[in-house]
């Protein structure tokens, strides 16, 4: 096969408009496996020849392997085949939906639950309800930037912005395997699509609140240790239900989140993210209803296993919680058992069990906890994540802009009888 390295300039630019040039070396090929010409850059020439050598010494076994270029259906299964085993069954169907419906289509237009309805029964909607999508059998390398900008506005329209977001997402998730895999070098998603999905503001409760809880818990004895947790350790629901007993270190204060509870209660050995797992310092108040608890904790055949089992009987409609086969106390019985029966006692607010990790992240950082220290403990890869999504939550700008008077030497003074500020 033919190669050839070539020297030349690369240029790069700054965000204040200065242009910097870089010397690299560049390696031209064919791929074996594809025919397509591709142009690889290298910061040093001795990493352009071994990636050269590389090549001509696999060109023979890519050769007869062929992949070829897949179609847009083959690389939607091959990028669900290896997602399935990663990541939470929750969210694989709706990677499996969202690849279905709105991805390769056709799309049914109508509303949210006739959509639901049809697919449930099993029936093929009327010709003038489908809508095309992009597709199953285009071959993923002629699908141009124009036409993912004209599909996701097409997804915008029958649903939401959120919905289009997420499918585009999921696309350029399964565009990224592709490239990597099998050396392919496929169109960008496009920028600004239609409305923008803004988050609603997550309610939250105050720290006064939050203090009404806490001392709520201290008087429960059989479940406050369940919703104190939350508010002290900033961990994820999930999180928190998967601990178990060997996982907290009481006598130097730490809890190791090394895994998550799925949505039936059973374990799966990995976090969110890899950065999920980590190690939390545990503050003394909560250190105190651990060590208490332990000792009244409910035993698998008779030793401790489970931090948060389900227990007991309840009162009321619905008898006791649903148990996983290890005891483990489901994120749908906590939130309908524990957490929300708890606020309505208190008078509170009815907010999710989400939310007391936004406010323990948010109060850290309000509190003047630097935000690398933060997002280790919220299992963040990047700071950026913590600042972006999480301390605005409690932010207060009341008084903000009187800082400006300090900064520019204006000493204001107000007339207690007219109310006139004065320099």
């Amino acid at each position: 096969m033919h190669t050839n390295i070539t020297k030349g300039k690369a240029k790069s630019k700054h965000r204040d408009g200065r242009v910097t040039e870089h010397e690299r070396y560049f390696l031209h090929y064919n791929n074996p496996a594809t025919g397509k010409r591709v142009v690889r850059r290298f910061k040093r020439l001795k990493d352009a020849e071994a990636a050269r050598n590389e090549i001509i010494k696999n060109a023979d076994v890519l050769k007869r392997n062929n992949m070829g270029i897949p179609t847009l259906g083959e690389a939607v299964e091959y990028w669900l085949r290896n997602k399935k085993n990663v990541i939470s069954e929750g969210t694989y169907k709706q990677y499996v939906q969202l690849s279905r419906d709105w991805i390769i289509g056709p799309a049914i237009k109508g509303t949210a639950n006739e959509r639901r309805r049809y697919a449930m029964n099993n029936i093929r909607p009327p010709a003038d309800k489908l809508v095309p999508m992009l597709g199953k059998t285009v071959k993923i390398d002629s699908i141009r930037t124009a036409q993912l900008r004209t599909w996701s506005l097409r997804v915008q329209e029958l649903s939401t912005p959120y919905v289009a977001r997420c499918a585009r997402k999921a696309l350029s998730s399964i565009f990224r395997m592709i490239e990597e895999d099998y050396d392919l070098r496929l169109a960008r998603m496009p920028s600004r699509v239609g409305q923008t999905y803004r988050r609603k503001r997550r309610e939250l409760l105050s720290e006064k609140q939050v203090r009404l809880v806490l001392e709520e818990a201290q008087r429960d004895k059989d479940w406050g240790v369940y919703y104190a947790f939350a508010f002290l350790t900033g961990t994820r629901p999930s999180e928190m239900l998967g601990l178990l007993w060997k996982d907290i270190d009481l006598d130097n204060g730490v809890v190791s989140i090394i895994r998550a509870q799925q949505q039936d209660g059973s374990l799966k050995p990995f976090t969110k993210t890899d950065a999920g797992m980590r190690d939390i310092p545990i503050n003394s108040f909560l250190l105190g209803m651990l060590k208490d608890w332990k000792n009244r904790c409910p035993r698998l055949n008779g030793k401790l296993h489970r931090v948060f089992p389900a227990q007991g009987q309840f009162k009321g409609i619905g008898g006791p919680p649903k148990k996983s086969s290890d005891g483990g106390l489901s994120l749908h019985n906590y939130r309908n058992r524990v957490w929300y029966p708890m606020l309505k006692r208190l008078g509170l607010p009815q907010i999710a069990p989400y939310a007391a990790r936004h406010m323990a992240i948010s109060f850290l950082q309000a509190q003047g906890v630097e935000v690398g220290q933060v997002a280790k403990i919220a299992g963040h890869s990047s700071p950026q994540i913590t600042l972006q999504y999480y301390t605005h939550a409690v932010s207060d700008n009341k008084g903000l802009m009187d800082k400006l008077n300090s900064a520019y030497g204006l000493n204001m003074s107000e007339d207690s009888e007219t109310g006139v500020h004065s320099c």
